[in-house]
């Protein structure tokens, strides 16, 4: 009986060999191996000297009660009543209007604008445009600039 040596077979039992090889010597530890592992910290230790906690919430909720209760020694805000101005450097040229919307063309010593309502011509914000009244008013920090259309 003669034996047939399949060239497959031989490669791949070697092949085998060499993966238990590998694995095992994958598995033995030396001693220095031990001792390097037990000299690394298992826990790592944050240091917060000069630095915030990361854990606290940097947005702290603030009930409204404390939120409208001065703190002591403030003095409270004085309501300031604003002056309502009739003549200004602002002058409405025109109203133009569709189904949605009104917008305004306002002319000012800066240039000339096309605003809708809650735009800002300067430093004033647009707050009401009426094409009924053909009225326009701007409302800024200290007073209200109410324009309305000259003919």
């Amino acid at each position: 009986m003669k034996i047939k040596i399949n060239m497959r077979f031989v490669l791949l039992a070697l092949l085998m060999m060499g993966l238990f090889l590998k694995l095992d010597y994958a598995f033995t530890s030396t001693k220095e191996e031990n001792n390097l592992q037990l000299s690394v910290p298992s826990v790592f230790i944050y240091d917060s000297k000069g630095r915030r906690d990361p854990f606290i919430s940097l947005v702290v909720k603030v009930d409204e009660e404390e939120k409208l209760q001065p703190e002591p020694g403030e003095a409270e805000p004085k309501e300031v009543p604003m002056s309502i101005l009739e003549e200004s450097e602002y002058v409405l040229l025109g109203l133009i209007w569709d189904q949605d919307k009104v917008l305004a063309l306002v002319k000012t010593t800066t240039g000339k604008w096309i605003v809708g309502k809650g735009s800002f011509v300067d430093e004033f914000l647009v707050s009401e445009i009426n094409k009924e009244k053909e009225e326009v008013v701007l409302v800024g920090e200290k007073e209200i600039i109410k324009l309305r259309i000259r003919k």
